[in-house]
């Protein structure tokens, strides 16, 4: 009887560990604390040989899960193959798995009245059995571990789709084991210590020249995937074999290649192969019938291919197009952005068909476009709009760290979505405790990058921030607390508090000392911050120890003042000593020109005549600004970031700014330039740096 409830035992722990349950867990922690296994269960050790498992192998391929069990690494030709490393595992797992204990074969093992002896005959019954479930990939989900797998390769004369089965087998097992990583590491030091794994390899090693061209591409798929060391003799021998048969891989084949070699790293076999699959590319491209493998082998040549092959690529693309599924489309894009070519017709019909089916996209397929749109500098004001609608009609349903990375890739690209940002910001301000530390350095980022605060809620706002900071001040790392003092500075936000901390001599050290990373960032940061607090909020004590920060000038450098703007303005002066261009100011910052106005007058005055700050005098000087279509918000006057900061400084030393926005100037005649600048200049017609439409 004791033996029937130990077997019953044994097969329903291990039930519990491969269902991922909690009290097979919380068997799983006991576990790890006993000196023994077979102690804590109460079992004699040669009894626990007889016992058949749930799957029907013997008990001692019988597995805790514990990733503190120690395990001695075996030796061999394979023994490189214990390294450690994680495993590379796909975002999506396998659908409609079914309860391993389906059949009734299974269910007798939870019988507790079953007997636990098993004789010769059965068990070579289940050994054929799980091999048919080991051909079959849809039954699959029936074994729960690649030792289970590995326990069937025993025979020293494996055939090559059993070969290639278990290969597989184990990688399916492995995606299927996404979300448990202890339980990842812990099977995989398992199977490359099985006894039987190392029969695998050089039954596959002996049996490559039998391969068939999809045997050898898969085979090598899932054997990098498993991430065995590339110097091994199996993966060199496969790399050889895949070189010397390449002729005779058909374009499917080709690809599962493509895919196998991202993952992989430089060699000669690998160079050596990358390079005739190169060549194959473009001898093959006719023959490519699929849109999905067009995009694995634009995603395969890269950037570095020739101008010719990335030209080919994207008219065979538009020659497909009308096959493109939604998938198809954003991977597209993708793709474009791995051959860096940025092909307007076909990037404008993949936005098209995102744009009408924005609802469909998957959140990490959304940020996948914007990556590629920002490498490939395609900023397309449509595309970004009916995404930014779409989040923020939907904004309840979304987490803060998701709208935050949303809202800082369209900064990226220039984009301010003002109903979402606003959205947003109401949803901080009802709930600033609910941000962490890493939402809250992001959201000050995106916030002081785009330069944007929400209207008749600033103050809020702001103070919604600072009080989620404040919770986090006595134990914020320094380079977090800069981070995100730098960017309420840009915002023109000085809170006491943190910044009393920031200026603290601890955290200015450790900012500071040479050695540390981001020392430069941090200096450029700390000194930003130091001519903020002395032109914009003028306080005749510095906070902490801020006086001991030292300011860096910029180095000298060439300003070229646009010629354009330069004619214009002579035009408009008259006396061209009157006007001065390409200055640095303090050495801090750039000024293209400066001039002097005399605003009661309406007309430009000798720059001689420069008035002291305190005088009443109607005479100002006017700072002009050349500034870039980056320098504004995308589809918008709105001045970014920086730029921003810069215009407040300058104002705050008594200059009038006016902005002149390059990609708007140029497109007018001479005249029409000229009224411009006279409008800017005499009429304050840009003397704000207000969003400008």
């Amino acid at each position: 009887m004791n033996k029937k409830v130990c077997s019953f035992a044994l097969c329903l722990i291990r039930h519990l560990q491969s269902c991922n349950s909690l009290v097979g867990s919380q068997i799983l922690q006991t576990t790890r604390n006993s000196r023994s296994r077979s102690a804590y269960l109460g079992l004699n050790p040669a009894f626990t040989g007889r016992v058949p498992c749930a799957h029907g192998q013997h008990a001692d391929s019988f597995r805790f899960l514990s990733s503190k069990t120690p395990l001695s690494h075996r030796d061999g030709d394979l023994k490189s193959v214990t390294e450690e490393s994680p495993l590379s595992v796909p975002n999506i797992l396998d659908n409609g798995a079914q309860d391993p204990f389906e059949d009734d074969a299974h269910r007798t093992y939870l019988d507790p009245t079953e007997e636990a002896s098993r004789n010769e005959k059965t068990w070579n019954r289940h050994r054929l059995r799980e091999f048919s479930i080991l051909c079959d990939t849809k039954r699959l989900h029936t074994i729960s571990s690649p030792s289970d797998v590995l326990d069937l390769c025993g025979s020293d004369s494996l055939s090559v789709q059993h070969i290639k089965n278990s290969f597989t087998a184990m990688w399916l097992i492995f995606k299927r084991m996404k979300d448990h990583r202890v339980k990842i590491n812990y099977e995989k030091q398992l199977m490359i210590e099985h006894q039987y794994f190392e029969n695998l390899c050089h039954q596959a090693i002996l049996s490559t020249h039998k391969m068939s061209p999809s045997e050898l591409a898969y085979i090598l798929l899932y054997v990098v995937r498993l991430q065995l060391p590339q110097s091994t003799m199996l993966v060199q021998t496969l790399l050889t074999f895949c070189q010397k048969h390449l002729h005779d891989f058909n374009v499917s084949e080709i690809c599962v290649l493509c895919i196998a070699l991202e993952g992989v790293e430089s060699c000669d076999n690998v160079d050596s192969l990358r390079r005739k699959l190169r060549k194959q590319v473009e001898f093959r491209l006719p023959e490519i019938q699929k849109v999905l493998h067009l995009q694995v082998l634009m995603n395969f040549v890269g950037q570095d291919a020739p101008l010719s092959l990335k030209e080919e690529l994207v008219k065979k693309a538009l020659a497909m197009k009308d096959q493109f599924s939604l998938p198809n489309t954003h991977y597209m894009i993708s793709s474009l952005a791995a051959i860096n070519m940025s092909s307007l017709p076909l990037l404008t019909f993949c936005k098209r068909k995102l744009i009408d089916s924005i609802h469909s996209v998957p959140f990490w397929k959304m940020v996948r476009v914007l990556n590629a749109c920002y490498r490939l500098s395609y900023q397309d004001e449509e595309l970004l709009t009916a995404i930014g609608d779409y989040f923020f009609h939907t904004l309840y349903m979304w987490q803060t760290k998701r709208v935050s990375l949303l809202l800082h890739l369209m900064g990226n690209l220039g984009f301010r979505h003002v109903p979402l940002l606003d959205a947003f910001a109401e949803k901080i301000i009802a709930n600033p405790q609910a941000l962490n530390l890493k939402d809250l350095e992001f959201i000050a980022n995106v916030y002081s990058v785009l330069n944007h605060l929400p209207e008749g809620r600033s103050q809020q706002f702001l103070d919604a921030l600072n009080s989620s900071l404040e919770l986090y001040l006595p134990h914020i790392a320094p380079s977090n607390l800069l981070s995100i003092l730098y960017s309420f500075c840009v915002l023109g936000f000085f809170p006491s508090v943190p910044l009393e901390k920031l200026m603290n001599a601890d955290v200015l050290n450790e900012l500071l000392t040479l050695g540390k990373p981001n020392v430069e960032m941090n200096t450029w940061k700390l000194n930003k911050i130091k001519l903020c607090l002395h032109l914009e909020k003028k306080s005749p004590n510095m906070p902490g120890n801020a006086d001991s920060i030292d300011l860096v000038t910029l180095p000298e450098a060439s300003v070229s003042s646009p010629p354009d703007v330069e004619t214009a303005l002579k035009i408009l002066v008259e006396d061209p000593t009157h006007l001065q261009k390409g200055i640095q100011l303090f050495k801090r910052y750039y000024l293209d020109f400066l001039l002097n106005v005399d605003g009661e007058q309406k007309k430009i005055v000798p720059l001689t005549y420069t008035p002291v700050a305190h005088n009443n005098s109607q005479t100002k000087r006017v700072a002009v600004l050349c500034c870039k279509a980056s320098y504004f918000a995308l589809g918008s006057l709105h001045v970014l970031g920086e730029q921003a900061m810069k215009i407040r400084h300058l104002k705050a030393l008594g200059y009038h700014v006016v902005l002149v926005p390059l990609h708007k100037f140029s497109i007018l005649d001479v005249p029409e330039r000229v009224s411009f600048l006279k409008n800017q200049i005499f009429f304050n017609g840009s003397s704000s740096t207000e969003e400008q439409e």
